[in-house]
């Protein structure tokens, strides 16, 4: 059951870091004294500290607030040293002392493809592209009803600058969500550089984000926030 606990306060942890991170991002990203690339790692930094502060005794958190102006130091200069760390930058992980022996559930029955596939068929949901990607149009109607020419919707998917999704075997869609005035909006293909399955990277823009306040990144854009947005997805999808 220790492990369980841990499990839960880990969980716990994690969910008040977020929040903070998301409600920092929100406040810093309207302080013109931020410049991009600084706001995801401030707002992150922030929602860590709350989450090891949130559990701790009474008599700690009253210690701290007397040392706030150590503290301050503390964490300045961990983070102007942090890359000058002998073990080249890495973590020290808090490895716990007894761990909650399990032996699992193990494979389970082993069963043949065809078995397998007819299983996996029972559980997979059949979902239209429309009910998770928004409104899409294929090239012929991006051309009627936005003036959007072939050529140029040809000439920007091969760099990279619009999202396209296939349907079907052979026919690309587009999302209209993201495109403003007949272009791409400022953004879509530093997004699309980061994250090379365009699902993926669609997927990513259309949802609520946690460290961009709980608004849609395809929303951002269309604000002419890209900075913001490139800076969260560089957050995400870069390897650490």
């Amino acid at each position: 059951m220790a492990g369980s606990q841990a499990q839960l306060h880990r969980a716990r942890q994690a969910e008040v870091a977020d929040r903070v991170a998301a409600k920092v991002a929100d406040v810093l990203n309207a302080d013109a004294t931020f410049e991009s690339g600084s706001v995801a790692l401030s707002a992150r930094i922030a929602g860590a500290a709350a989450a090891a502060i949130v559990d701790l005794p009474v008599s700690v958190r009253r210690q701290l607030s007397k040392r706030q102006g150590e503290l301050a130091r503390r964490i300045r200069s961990l983070v102007e040293t942090f890359s000058d760390a002998p073990d080249k930058g890495k973590i020290a992980l808090e490895i716990p002392k007894a761990v909650e022996p399990s032996g699992g559930e193990g494979l389970g029955k082993t069963v043949s493809t065809e078995e397998g596939e007819r299983l996996l068929g029972e559980l997979a949901v059949t979902r239209r592209l429309e009910d998770w990607a928004g409104q899409v149009a294929g090239a012929s109607e991006l051309q009627r009803d936005f003036a959007i020419a072939r050529s140029t919707l040809n000439r920007w998917q091969h760099a990279g600058e619009v999202i396209a999704l296939l349907k079907g075997t052979r026919k690309h869609v587009y999302p209209i969500e993201q495109f403003i005035d007949g272009r791409p909006a400022k953004g879509i293909g530093a997004i699309a550089a980061l994250v090379s399955n365009q699902r993926v990277a669609w997927l990513w823009l259309c949802q609520p984000n946690p460290m961009l306040g709980g608004r849609r990144p395809i929303d951002l854009l269309k604000q002419d926030r890209a900075d913001e947005v490139v800076d969260a997805a560089q957050t995400y999808f870069t390897a650490q």
